[in-house]
């Protein structure tokens, strides 16, 4: 029936807003919460910041993901001083699909954004 049909338009079009809502922008980075830092993607940034002194800990002061074929992760991160008027840096690991293996980026020394 017309009402039948109307219904499941109506039903698919809010699945498909509700997918929208929840995606990430293709190709762009999407802020997300430095809580939400993956810990394998924390101990990497962390290894290739410090080194020798691996055991250093992190003060991560933004993250953001990209989806591509995997997922980049930049992670910008105080080197001295504070996240608001520091030395920062930021370096994007990319995981590969399937959680086959990392590959750090380069490390790039930034701008405390005030």
């Amino acid at each position: 029936s017309v009402c039948a049909e109307m219904f499941v338009r109506a039903l698919a079009a809010l699945l498909l807003l509700a997918a929208m809502a929840n995606a990430q922008i293709l190709g762009g980075f999407t802020a997300k919460k430095v809580d939400d830092v993956p810990s394998h993607i924390y101990d990497a940034v962390r290894t290739a910041a410090f080194e020798a002194e691996s055991n250093k800990l992190l003060n991560v002061c933004s993250y953001h993901t990209q989806v591509v074929a995997g997922v980049n992760h930049a992670v910008t991160y105080a080197v001295s001083g504070s996240c608001t008027d520091g030395e920062l840096a930021r370096v994007v690991i990319y995981e590969k699909l399937g959680g086959a293996g990392l590959e750090v980026g380069e490390i790039v020394a930034i701008k405390a954004e005030s």
